[in-house]
């Protein structure tokens, strides 16, 4: 039996202590997802996003992955950086 990944996720979300790891995260996870779209909708790579906003590389790497949950400053200056006026999320 083949078992999809929502399948997966609904039976670990049993787990009271899995469940409130899975929310701990859920915030970095949406903030990355929508910093790789609007990166992406401008037709730049991380290095090219990284020059524009005056961090390394690797900062836009960590946030990307979604285990890094930047400050609403940083994300302010990503914004502005790409002249970007609308909502994240």
């Amino acid at each position: 039996m083949t078992t999809t990944f929502r399948e997966h996720l609904k039976e670990q979300l049993q787990d009271p202590q899995f469940q409130k790891a899975w929310e701990e995260t859920e915030l970095a996870y949406q903030v990355a997802r929508a910093v790789i779209k609007l990166r992406l909708d401008y037709g730049l790579t991380q290095e090219e996003l990284a020059q524009k906003t005056g961090v390394s590389q690797s900062v836009i790497s960590r946030l990307e992955s979604g285990r890094h949950l930047p400050s609403l400053r940083y994300l302010e200056k990503i914004s502005k950086s790409l002249d970007y006026k609308s909502g994240w999320i």
